[in-house]
């Protein structure tokens, strides 16, 4: 274990052992969230009212199924406004965004010649994590143009070049990109992928004092019927209708194989079955992709083959998994003349994580298996060390951090 001695003051100096810090370096797994390209809105602002306009055409629907309401995203703040925060951090927040009166919402490079549109032509941006697609209303409907901008490669690249037009908008792709969507009423609960759209409407949870059996927590749920609300968007399909590819009339915790049939289902395999397999498929592939590395910066995440026993000082240590020494100021946005050491930043979760652990360099296997998301996601709070000439060091920082687009460990 790494246990270094130095300054008094916390703030980061030499390379040298200092400080009793324990890095806990922590691998990038599926269930992490990352940070949206902006925030998701001000909390102290109402939800948006029914009947209000919406994005692409639709208006808002506080209407539930069985006498219940939708309420909001803004309106969960009020109780719950960690969990809010959170969800703010996520690219589920920002998941489409008005390129009208958000233009730096848009991240492509327009200068490229011979691109089939423009940057006016554009109404509304899906994504801005790794792909970015683009969207205009062409009559009555609205459509994903026929070129998307890889956010991680920054280059062009086609997309449905030859049948963009045969897929509109609101049967091919609304439902994923909005909370409980009615295509043929054109009505949404929110914009975005908001709170409700994986606890299910929130009215009668307010109306009984927060009553916990009136909203739906997935980790309450079997791990099937929890897996199908990620599965409701993660698994292409089409509703029952055959119409809409997406689960129109679906809630959080209710069976998803009877209003949705996976695209990809084998002959002989029911429904429940197939959504079992397919999600099972996605989230491995996610998790084994975002454990090879950070997709934002390109920096390698692990490297559990390269020796680790000669390692001459904790930042050699940990460069033996993170491999990302030629991408530091990369990764941690300071510049080289700050001598930042990984658990400036990475600061541990718990003080029992290190009971019955040698304080020695040599006691690197702890490492080799260490507990994922043991350091503190909040690593705003870490900056304060150093920037305390800011009235609110933690606030400051947070809000430097919501404009980086990167993966960030969060409990929500």
């Amino acid at each position: 274990m790494l246990i270094r001695s130095g300054r008094s003051d916390g703030k980061p100096g030499s390379r040298s052992l200092r400080g009793s810090f324990l890095l806990c370096a922590a691998s990038l797994s599926l269930f992490f969230f990352v940070i949206g390209s902006t925030s998701g809105g001000d909390v102290s602002q109402p939800p948006q009212p029914d009947g209000a306009r919406a994005y692409a055409g639709m208006t808002i629907s506080r209407k539930a199924p069985d006498g219940n309401r939708f309420l909001g995203s803004k309106a969960c703040a009020s109780c719950h406004e960690d969990y809010y925060r959170g969800w703010e951090k996520t690219f589920h927040s920002t998941v489409i965004q008005d390129a009208r009166t958000n233009p730096g919402a848009i991240l492509a490079d327009f200068t490229e010649e011979g691109l089939p549109f423009t940057r006016e032509e554009v109404e509304y941006t899906i994504g801005s994590h790794w792909d970015q697609r683009y969207m205009k209303r062409i009559d009555d409907e609205y459509y994903v143009l026929p070129r998307l901008w890889s956010v991680q490669s920054k280059e062009w690249r086609p997309y449905s070049v030859w049948s963009w037009k045969k897929k509109p908008y609101s049967r091919y792709c609304a439902g994923c990109h909005t909370t409980f969507i009615d295509p043929e009423k054109r009505t949404i609960a929110e914009e975005g992928i908001g709170c409700e759209a994986c606890h299910g409407p929130g009215g009668l949870h307010v109306d009984g004092g927060g009553r916990a059996d009136r909203i739906v927590n997935p980790e309450k749920l079997t791990r099937e019927r929890a897996n199908m609300i990620c599965s409701s968007c993660h698994v292409r399909g089409q509703d029952t209708s055959g119409e809409y590819y997406y689960p129109v009339g679906y809630i959080p915790g209710a069976d998803l194989a009877e209003y949705y049939t996976p695209l990809e289902i084998q002959e002989g395999e029911t429904a429940k079955a197939a959504l079992n397999r397919l999600y099972g498929d996605w989230k491995d592939k996610m998790l084994n992709s975002s454990r090879a590395k950070c997709e934002v910066c390109g920096i390698a995440g692990q490297d559990t083959d390269t020796p680790k026993d000669n390692a001459q000082s904790d930042m050699e240590f940990c460069f033996g998994c993170h491999n990302f020494r030629a991408k530091l100021q990369l990764h941690n946005r300071h510049p080289d003349t700050v001598d930042l050491v990984c658990y400036d930043c990475h600061v541990k979760k718990a003080d029992d994580l290190s009971k019955g652990m040698s304080g020695s360099i040599h006691s690197y296997s702890y490492f080799l298996v260490h507990t994922e998301n043991c350091y503190d996601p909040e690593i705003e709070k870490a900056c304060a060390k150093c920037h305390d000439d800011e009235t609110d060091p933690v606030a400051w920082a947070r809000n430097v951090m919501l404009t980086w687009k990167r993966p960030v460990v969060i409990d929500h």
